[in-house]
């Protein structure tokens, strides 16, 4: 079969699951073998009305009720059961004297059945659906040696759909239906192996049962844990346990003793494992290998099939990382968005058993969560058929690797290239030397020798050699659609190194804004300079931090305050020349500006930025910026006039001075000698 097949090459773990041959629904008897639906009750009044109610409607004439009810404290279910035994026929009531727990009521069920029946244990907080106990019930016989079957639900750890060991809100009756009717259309009898069953609907063979036997009510209290017992006692006896991926349903989950749920399941859990060694290794090496991902996939691809308002879809190409980019993605999902067109990101991913794989995400709500395969572009290109993808923009080739972004280049869909930063052509991204200084982009000796060498700082997680690297990034570049840069100095750069002149668009749209001048908040002569961030080596913290020392050292007048974090906030606030706000929302920015005093902003980033996403943040506090003449920020600061420049390699002293009074720099475009002190008089 197709699905087995992809299962096999995508995970390699043939031996995992059972497959049904292609003729199994022609040729299974289609008389149902005598079986009993078990129902353990326990207060719960509405659940358990809906599930009677979905079991008066899809029940089999056939197939017996039993429903066990463990001493409601709410009277209202014994008229409700009562009520129920006159509507369903051949339905059995036991009731309890006492509160005994889920374990010993099920047993008491399973004593009731008859002695050549299989049972559905049956939770009363489920919504069953059309056809759900034939399914079931074919599923169990699929092999002579499968011994329970369990669906997939909004709530049963391993069996989660949409999130496996997620649980989401219980579906409505109709849209319960809706999933049942999509997952039995895409269900070819493919019934994946599983550690264990889920107690919440689980299908038992007589047979398994009359060898294993009944719950451990003794050892497991409350519930949580008993099916767990039974399904490695008869696996033991060399039963198999499968899901059944062509049912689905509703499990509204802990009705009866939420409460105490999560003690329950910590105690329990150690019970387990001290009767079954090895039972929480087993569970993570079947979650490792996730037998049940391709069909969630197939779900989720159907679910969007059906359910997406556009015709067609984009993929944006992205890195796994933080920073500007996740932002620029948003914006450009926005734009598709209003055009008709769905837009997916696709991100890498890593296995927990290290296998490299792509992640699809649909944005902005994240409703299609399985979109996950091999980093192979044919696997890729099957997916994006299926959700009709006209057009590719690549933004990163981050962790996913320079060849595997030039093979998705080979797929017949058009694609776009978005520049947003060096590592096209820099391994190390930002075109600064393994001790944070702009590196000047020497020859190919010098950058190969500078990555060699390299121990510290972000790197794009690709060996690839840059003589190499420049070959297919001139490639894929040479045959997008368009290649954008947001800046005329970083297009220039990709010219330089690339021999490809990319198309000059901004990242953003700014308003022409009042030119800001430098005219200071605080009082007397001291100055509050603002740093807004996250500021690493890169983006020129040991800048900041020389500056701090220095006006420290010297009594200077002349106060940081970082709106945001640094890689080594305490050595900077151990200066005493610096306060840290720590990580914020960019609607606070405005806020914590005003709150603070700042007179005016340092952008003390050393690499040439290809566009700064902070910058235009700063300006939307209304504050000048002053800047190292590099890349974009100096770019766009003297398109603006909002700021100054200085040279990249203005002495500590020299800057300070700056920064203290920038619109004598402003004016005069000179520094003062590096023996002249132009600041205010040192404070006693």
């Amino acid at each position: 079969m197709a699905y087995r097949y992809a299962l096999e090459t995508e995970r390699n773990f043939p031996a995992i699951f059972l497959t049904a041959p292609d003729n199994t629904r022609e040729t299974l008897p289609l008389d149902l073998k005598p079986a009993c639906i078990i129902v353990p009750v326990y207060n719960g009044f509405t659940a358990t009305q809906t599930c009677l109610q979905q079991l008066k409607k899809f029940k089999p004439a056939s197939v017996r009720l039993i429903l066990v009810n463990d001493a409601s404290t709410d009277r209202r279910i014994h008229s409700l059961l009562f009520l129920y035994q006159k509507l369903i026929p051949d339905t059995v009531i036991i009731q309890h004297q006492r509160n005994q727990g889920f374990p010993a009521t099920a047993n008491t069920g399973l004593k009731a059945r008859y002695k050549n029946e299989d049972v559905l244990l049956l939770n009363s907080d489920t919504i069953v659906s059309e056809r759900f106990f034939q399914k079931l019930q074919l599923t169990a016989y699929i092999t002579s040696d499968i011994g329970t079957v369990t669906p997939l639900s909004n709530s049963a750890t391993i069996f989660s759909y949409p999130e496996i060991n997620i649980s989401t809100p219980v579906p409505t009756v109709k849209k319960c239906a809706e999933l049942d009717q999509l997952a039995e259309k895409i269900w070819q009898s493919e019934v994946p192996e599983v550690p264990t069953a889920h107690g919440f609907c689980m299908y038992i063979k007589e047979e398994c049962l009359q060898e294993t036997g009944l719950f451990r009510y003794d050892a497991f209290a409350q519930g949580y844990g008993e099916e767990n017992d039974f399904s490695r006692r008869a696996a033991a006896l060399g039963w198999r346990h499968v899901a059944c991926p062509g049912v689905y349903v509703g499990h509204a989950e802990g009705q009866s003793f939420s409460s105490v749920k999560k003690d329950l399941i910590r105690h329990n859990l150690k019970i387990l494992n001290a009767m079954h060694p090895g039972y929480d290794e087993l569970v993570q090496s079947w979650l490792r290998c996730d037998p049940l991902l391709p069909f969630r996939r197939m779900m989720d691809i159907a679910l969007f099939s059906k359910n997406s308002l556009f015709s067609q879809s984009v993929l944006l190409v992205t890195h796994d990382r933080a920073g500007g980019l996740s932002k620029h993605i948003g914006e450009r999902a926005k734009h598709y968005l209003v055009h008709n067109i769905h837009p997916f990101s696709l991100k890498p991913i890593t296995s927990e058993s290290g296998v490299p794989l792509w992640k699809l995400e649909d944005i902005p709500n994240n409703d299609y969560r399985n979109l996950i395969l091999p980093r192979s572009a044919k696997a890729l290109n099957a997916l994006l058929r299926k959700i009709k993808c006209s057009k590719i923009e690549i933004h990163s080739y981050i962790g996913h690797g320079i060849k595997k972004i030039y093979e998705l280049t080979s797929l017949d869909i058009p694609y776009d290239v978005f520049i947003h930063d060096y590592s096209w052509f820099c391994p190390r991204i930002t075109l600064t030397t393994p001790s944070a200084h702009y590196c000047g982009e020497p020859g190919l000796t010098c950058c190969q020798a500078c990555f060699n060498s390299s121990s510290q700082g972000d790197t794009t997680g690709d060996t690839t050699r840059i003589k190499i690297l420049k070959q297919y990034t001139h490639k894929i570049l040479k045959n997008a659609q368009k290649n954008y840069a947001p800046s005329k100095d970083a297009g220039e750069r990709i010219c330089r190194q690339l021999n490809i002149k990319p198309s000059i668009r901004p990242w953003e749209k700014i308003s022409g804004n009042e030119t800001l001048t430098f005219t200071p908040r605080t009082k007397g002569k001291n100055r509050h300079v603002g740093i807004m961030g996250a500021i690493g080596p890169e983006k020129g913290y040991y800048q900041l931090l020389h500056l701090a020392q220095l006006a420290a050292t010297i009594n200077a007048p002349v106060h940081f305050i970082l709106v945001g974090y640094s890689c080594n906030d305490q050595e900077l606030l151990a200066t005493g020349k610096v306060t840290i706000t720590g990580p914020y929302q960019e609607y606070e920015i405005t806020e914590l500006t005003n709150k603070h005093c700042i007179d005016w902003f340092f952008l003390p980033s050393v690499w040439p930025e290809t566009w700064s996403y902070v910058l235009t943040q700063i300006w939307t506090a209304m504050r000048p910026v002053i800047a190292y003449d590099i890349g974009a920020q100096a770019e766009r600061i003297r398109k603006t006039h909002n700021g100054t420049v200085v040279p990249l390699h203005t002495r500590p002293l020299q800057l300070l001075i700056v920064l203290h009074n920038p619109s004598l720099w402003a004016t005069q475009q000179s520094l003062p000698s590096p023996g002249e002190n132009t600041l205010p008089p040192l404070r006693s």
